[in-house]
C-alpha cells in the first residue's frame, strides 16, 4: 500500500471496545489529558481530510466536517484582571512599603524633627 493512500481498518466489535475502555474512577491528570485529546483531534481531522483528498467539492467543506474540539480546556492562559482600586487608593507596586523607603521616610522624620527643635529653641 502508497502512504498516501488512506488505511481503511475493519469495524470494531462495541463489547471489546468496552473491555479494553479504562474505569471511570481513575483521573487523569490534566497535562497528559490535553496532550491524548489534541492528538484525537488532529488524527481525526488528518484523517479525513485524507478520505477527502481527491474530491474537490468536498474539500470545501473540509472545515465542517474536521472536528473543532477545544482541547484545550483547564489551562490557563492569562491571570483574571486586577480588580479596581478604591477611590483614592494609588495603583502600582507600593514602593513606600520596602525597607529602603522605610528607612528613607525615617530619616526625613528625624531631620524634620530635628529643624523643628532647631526652629522652637530659637
Amino acid at each position: 500500500m502508497r502512504t498516501s493512500e488512506p488505511a481503511i481498518r475493519p469495524p470494531v466489535d462495541e463489547s471489546a471496545a468496552e473491555d479494553i475502555r479504562p474505569p471511570d474512577d481513575i483521573v487523569e491528570a490534566a497535562p497528559e489529558h490535553r496532550r491524548r485529546t489534541a492528538r484525537q483531534v488532529r488524527h481525526v481531522a488528518r484523517t479525513r481530510l485524507h478520505l477527502l483528498a481527491g474530491d474537490q467539492d468536498a474539500l470545501e467543506d473540509a472545515d465542517l466536517m474536521c472536528p473543532q474540539a477545544a482541547h484545550d480546556l483547564g489551562r490557563k492562559a492569562s491571570r483574571p484582571p486586577r480588580p479596581t482600586a478604591k477611590p483614592g487608593r494609588r495603583g502600582g507596586f507600593k514602593v513606600w512599603k520596602t525597607p529602603f523607603w522605610k528607612r528613607r521616610s525615617q530619616l526625613w522624620a528625624e531631620r524634620n524633627a530635628a529643624a523643628r527643635r532647631l526652629a522652637d529653641g530659637d
